[in-house]
């Protein structure tokens, strides 16, 4: 019956009109998909941008309340997988990895902070140590793992003289000095949530586990055993750092230099 009905001058043109109106549907409906996608990959979506470096292990409640983003409008085929859009989606989440400065956040960057392993949070140049702590030393009930802190040493020493010994007579001299700056908070003493004060039921399990460069460990271990040691807590985010000047009376009192800094040694007199 087709054949018959192509096979006439007045059926060919009703075939070729059925092509033509069915190749022009394709076309319109091909054109009205393109302009789709063109208008969807021009939207612009809002994400967040890192603003700074985000180091590896930094909470996600950390990041929200340091400002370490910005929200900013990209195209929406511009916008990363899992690109975070909330701040309210990195609560209770720890970066997996360094995030830098320019990168959207994603789901992806982050995980949950419920990891205990200490040593999988250090770098290759960074050793885990921790110190005994007071609850004032300590920061207790104040820090928590993610945090950042600066380790302060206060030592009793006596002057030397020119030959190396120390001076008939001379007095220990209290002196204090930031050794470490910027040390990542890797576990801190648990704190009763109703109380306010340590959970653990004695002095002796109250420490505060550090990751500490390799360049200080040394630093932090002499002053752990000859010293005193205090840790300052740290603001989130970008932060200046405290001087590392030998502070003694003078430069409280006077404002002025130490003279000391040359003709002292460590006599672990206050241990």
């Amino acid at each position: 019956m087709l054949s018959r009905v192509i096979s006439t001058r007045a059926g060919a043109i009703v075939v070729a009109l059925l092509l033509a109106a069915v190749a022009v549907a394709v076309v319109v409906i091909y054109a009205g998909n393109y302009r789709s996608s063109v208008k969807d990959s021009g939207s612009q979506v809002p994400v967040l941008v890192a603003t700074r470096q985000i180091d590896q292990f930094t909470p996600g409640a950390q990041v929200v309340d340091g400002s370490m983003f910005r929200t900013q409008t990209v195209p929406a085929d511009s916008r990363v997988d899992g690109a975070v859009t909330n701040p309210s989606q990195l609560k209770g989440l720890v970066a997996k990895s360094d995030i830098y400065p320019g990168e959207q956040l994603t789901t992806n960057q982050f995980e949950k902070s419920s990891t205990t392993n200490v040593a999988v949070k250090l770098k290759p140049n960074q050793r885990a140590i921790s110190f005994p702590v007071q609850p004032a030393s300590g920061l207790i009930g104040q820090v928590q793992a993610g945090d950042h802190v600066d380790v302060v040493a206060s030592f009793n020493v006596v002057p030397l003289g020119p030959n190396g010994l120390p001076l008939t007579g001379g007095q220990p001299i209290a002196l204090t000095r930031t050794i470490v700056s910027n040390a990542l908070v890797l576990a801190a003493p648990a704190v009763n949530s109703s109380t306010g004060v340590s959970a653990s039921s004695s002095s002796s399990d109250e420490v505060l586990t550090l990751a500490i460069d390799t360049t200080d460990v040394n630093h932090v271990l002499f002053a752990q055993d000859k010293g005193d040691i205090w840790f300052a807590l740290r603001p989130p985010g970008s932060a200046a750092n405290v001087g590392t000047n030998v502070v003694d009376v003078d430069s409280v009192l006077r404002g002025v230099p130490s003279a000391r800094q040359n003709v002292l040694r460590l006599t672990g007199a206050n241990r």
